[in-house]
């Protein structure tokens, strides 16, 4: 990531240049070049004036809406600029299948970035490490409340206020999954050869002289050349309603919720990542998926069936119905999605044992990346 980073940096850097240079007098040195000199200064007064009156310069970075900025700056590197080392040979995937493996890494990384909803000591030393960087936010309105916070926050049921909880939030590209979904719907997409998949995350208002659009998240034109809108996540229903009625384009509404992609294990309160068999299986074109749920105990290349029923995989979830059998009667057999080695951690040693030794492979299971809404439309 950090290579993304510094050429960006280079790509800021070098556009900084320009500016920098024309707007110094000491560049201009034959007296004829005054007028040249002139010229730039007056458009770059001008041009600060009319961006400064509306607010302009205040979309790159804001405290009110930056999540949404910081998520537009990742999309830009993945889906606006780094798609493109998927490469114009159409015969050829491997760039495409390398290039979904990457995502799916990255989304891993999201998920490690939101660990500091329930590790105050990481959070803390995160917060001290930000300001480091950029000392302004020291003195936004919520900081040292955040700071002096030494409980979870972030999640359903943290008991932090509404507006903690909302300052928090403001913190990070787009929480709790709203970038990782959308970048997860992309690649399903393209994986499964819906057609062609055009993402307009970063373009969320389309002008025209006198109205606007608000448009999906992405347009999909199918292989029989239909074109459809596709929207990431509910309750946008009357946005996707708007836009299809002024367009004509059909729209269709992925579901995030019941995709298994954002489990969040009620022990620990940290998400459940991408396991390397589900990365490597997902970002194998020619490897055939009928389900999204994997069973970790015959399915998986990586780890035996002893090892993965010892525990010794931390990405394994664990999901039981309580049942007659000793092992499945237990406390974490209520239906919801755990780490699997967080249930052996907390019970008895003697269930943990018991859970062990049935290597239960209806239980101990994980996820492919997978969403529902597409299906009536292809």
């Amino acid at each position: 990531m950090n290579e993304f980073f510094q050429n960006l940096g280079l790509s800021l850097d070098h556009i900084k240049a320009f500016n920098t240079f024309f707007s110094d007098i000491n560049n201009y040195v034959i007296p004829t070049e005054q007028d040249d000199f002139d010229i730039y200064n007056s458009n770059l007064n001008s041009l600060n004036q009319i961006f400064s009156n509306i607010k302009a310069f205040d979309e790159l970075y804001n405290e009110k809406n930056r999540q949404m900025i910081l998520a537009d700056l990742f999309e830009y590197i993945f889906l606006g600029r780094g798609f493109y080392a998927m490469g114009n040979r159409r015969k050829n995937i491997v760039e495409k299948e390398t290039f979904v493996k990457g995502i799916l890494n990255f989304v891993n990384l999201l998920m490690c970035y939101e660990s500091i909803t329930v590790m105050v000591n990481r959070r803390n030393a995160f917060l001290r490490h930000l300001v480091s960087i950029i000392p302004s936010i020291s003195t936004e309105e919520k900081f040292a409340a955040l700071l002096s916070w030494g409980h979870e926050i972030g999640i359903p049921d943290s008991q932090a206020s509404k507006p903690l909880n909302n300052y928090f939030d403001k913190l990070f590209p787009k929480t709790a999954g709203g970038l990782w979904h959308e970048l997860l719907v992309y690649v399903f997409i393209l994986r499964n050869n819906f057609g062609y998949v055009l993402p307009l995350l970063l373009h969320q208002r389309i002008y025209s002289k006198e109205d606007h659009l608000v448009p999906p998240d992405f347009f999909l034109i199918t292989l029989d050349k239909r074109l459809f809108g596709i929207e990431v996540g509910s309750k946008k229903e009357i946005q996707s309603g708007s836009f299809s009625l002024k367009t004509s384009i059909p729209t269709a509404t992925i579901d995030t919720i019941n995709s298994r992609n954002s489990d969040r294990c009620p022990i620990c309160k940290k998400w459940i990542n991408f396991c390397p068999f589900v990365i490597d299986k997902f970002s194998d074109f020619a490897s055939d998926i009928s389900r999204s749920e994997v069973r970790c105990l015959t399915d998986c290349n990586i780890y035996t069936s002893q090892q993965i029923a010892n525990g010794d995989c931390k990405y394994s979830k664990y999901s039981r119905s309580k049942i007659q059998a000793s092992h499945g009667d237990h406390l974490y057999a209520d239906g919801k999605h755990y780490h699997y080695s967080c249930v052996l951690n907390n019970v008895s040693p003697q269930k943990r044992q018991e859970i062990i030794n049935a290597q239960d492979n209806t239980a101990i299971k994980t996820h492919l990346p997978y969403y529902q809404g597409l299906e009536e439309l292809l």
